[in-house]
């Protein structure tokens, strides 16, 4: 493998030891995490990342649910619900609860389970548009906002993305990027294009590929081998690792956030 300046290679030992992994004294100052997702079908991805969130002891979350799940689950005090469309899921119906929450919520996690439905992709990219606070992104959420990352991806607050390596694909084509992901890429060539993609764009991007779990973020690229995390190829997607992400970085506003990301994943 070749060497960059850029690249950095974290093992079972933390890279960036002072960001803080304890719950602030001051529950006010662990910060509002507003979680949204699932459909009339589903909704585990928001379930695991609001129990991820509240182990960690952040100090409020909310999970947001399309109103067809009421009556499947049991009352708790943090989860509410949307108005949804007929399908069953987040569409223009849901966009007043939505628009309340965020004034809220200090950070969002869009954590997935939102179905593939034209009403809902329209939905979440009017939120993108006008969302003023730090957004996380994964699972099908992903599929649902790239369509429109166009009107959304420069906004000032930040973005990041947990993408497969197809939903990369996808992100780099809808933004004419002018460099092809393949799936069979070496793993210095997928830095060297995370390295040069988020230096033009302002998005930060979390990937997994040849056993390896790469982050993105202003340039920086740091990689660490799945084998020296907990997690696997499937649990690298429930959801628990985005939640943890969101907390670490509602704790660590001041830090960048490649730094925060990496400490996520430990």
């Amino acid at each position: 493998m070749s060497d960059f300046d850029y690249w950095k290679r974290q093992s079972k030992t933390a890279l960036f030891p002072e960001v803080d992994t304890w719950q602030p004294e001051q529950r006010r100052f662990a910060g509002k995490l507003l979680i949204i997702g699932g459909n009339k079908g589903a909704f585990y991805a928001a379930a695991k990342a609001m129990e991820t969130a509240n182990k960690m002891g952040v100090g409020e979350v909310r999970v947001l649910l399309p109103d067809s799940l009421r009556g499947k689950l049991p009352k708790i005090p943090e989860i509410y619900f949307a108005k949804a469309e007929a399908s069953g899921a987040f569409g223009k119906a849901s966009m007043a609860d939505m628009w309340e929450h965020l004034a809220w919520a200090e950070a969002v996690l869009i954590a997935g389970d939102l179905g593939r439905n034209a009403e809902t992709s329209v939905a979440f990219a009017e939120f993108m548009k006008h969302c003023d606070k730090p957004v996380t992104i994964a699972r099908d959420g992903v599929d649902v906002l790239i369509p429109d990352v166009m009107n959304w991806g420069m906004r000032d607050e930040k973005t990041t993305l947990f993408l497969t390596m197809p939903q990369l694909q996808k992100l780099l084509r809808t933004l004419y990027y002018p460099k092809v992901i393949t799936l069979s890429m070496p793993t210095n060539q997928l830095i060297e294009t995370l390295h040069k993609f988020t230096l033009s764009f302002s998005l930060s991007l979390v990937t997994y590929h040849n056993d390896q779990i790469v982050i993105a973020n202003d340039g920086v690229v740091i990689s660490e081998d799945i084998n020296d995390t907990e997690y696997t190829q499937i649990t690298f997607w429930d959801g628990k690792i985005m939640a943890r992400s969101a907390v670490l970085s509602l704790w660590n506003r001041e830090l960048s956030l490649e730094k925060v990301l990496s400490r996520a994943i430990l």
